[in-house]
């Protein structure tokens, strides 16, 4: 029984392996792109601001306005802050070397193009904001605030992050994040009602789980695989759920936040064992099902079809 049982699991695998390589070839992994991280969190504490204008200017402004929130007066006194010093140096020593994040990325865009041609690869940086924003995107570049990917472990994240956050506060989860944060601005979610939000989360979960093949679902979920399991368990009931209790077309901004924001659990299911985001586990699973009825479909067949009903008519 347990060598029949192997044999299923192998053939499962084999079948989404052969279901998402349609959208890889040689000719991607060819591509001329070279992703390599600019190091704007070492030049902050390094470099004046004229030079930082002239080696960055669509974000150094962003950055003293935007995310630090300084005035061009403070900016001094803010570098000569012993925390931020502290906060500077362990980032830079978290990310001496970024070689396996530049390969990662460097992958995961050259996917992107391909199947995108028409889409632009931006730059990416890091930069270091206080524990504000974990990833700024800009019309040409991916900026991630490398302070909140220090890992679980960092004493800091106790007092500046929710308890649910912090076992994706690491350098593994940082990929996952800079490409959702550049896909979901690039391709923006349709939140009119709740069907079209999840679809529209949906189809982002399923690029990134084409973009970045070595990651598990419940990484790009940011899921725990206790979380992943019980959604996988209770899938139909979870839908069942949304559709009896008329939530699917709701139009209330709260009913759709409660089914696509981050947080501990989903209101309505178990608190112990549900994962937030539930809609966006459900829009994947929509997603999927349409693309495997749909074999001919590209990447960017997918994302041009607004119809929410029509996609979830393959469910």
């Amino acid at each position: 029984m347990r060598k029949y049982l192997e044999i299923f699991l192998l053939i499962l695998l084999c079948t989404a392996c052969s279901e998402k390589g349609r959208f890889y070839s040689k000719e991607a992994e060819s591509l001329p792109i070279d992703v390599e991280i600019e190091r704007f969190d070492i030049d902050f504490m390094s470099m004046d601001s004229a030079s930082l204008v002239q080696n960055y200017p669509d974000f150094y402004p962003i950055y003293v306005r935007n995310i630090l929130e300084l005035p061009a007066s403070e900016l001094e006194k803010f570098r000569a802050d012993s925390a931020v010093r502290a906060l500077f140096a362990d980032v830079e020593k978290e990310y001496s070397n970024v070689d396996d994040i530049e390969k990662t990325l460097t992958k995961a865009f050259k996917y992107y193009k391909y199947n995108f041609p028409d889409k632009q690869v931006p730059n990416v940086s890091f930069h270091v904001s206080g524990f504000n924003q974990s990833i700024v995107t800009l019309p040409e570049r991916a900026s991630v605030s490398a302070d909140f990917y220090l890992g679980k472990d960092y004493p800091l994240y106790s007092t500046v992050a929710y308890q649910y956050e912090i076992p994706y506060l690491t350098r593994e989860h940082l990929p996952i994040d800079v490409m959702l944060g550049w896909l979901s601005t690039e391709f923006p979610s349709d939140d009119s009602r709740l069907l079209e939000s999840m679809i529209s989360h949906g189809k982002i979960i399923y690029l990134l789980e084409v973009f970045l093949p070595d990651y598990k679902m419940n990484d790009i979920l940011s899921y725990t695989e206790e979380q992943f399991a019980w959604c996988e368990e209770h899938e139909r009931k979870i839908w069942h759920s949304i559709v009896e209790n008329k939530e699917l077309y709701s139009t209330d901004w709260r009913t759709i936040m409660k089914y696509t924001q981050p947080a501990p659990f989903t209101n309505g299911y178990s608190q112990e064992h549900s994962p937030g985001r539930l809609g966006v586990y459900m829009g994947w699973k929509i997603v999927s099902s349409f693309m495997k009825a749909h074999k001919d479909f590209s990447l960017s067949d997918l994302m041009s079809t607004t119809d929410a009903q029509e996609i979830m008519r393959y469910y």
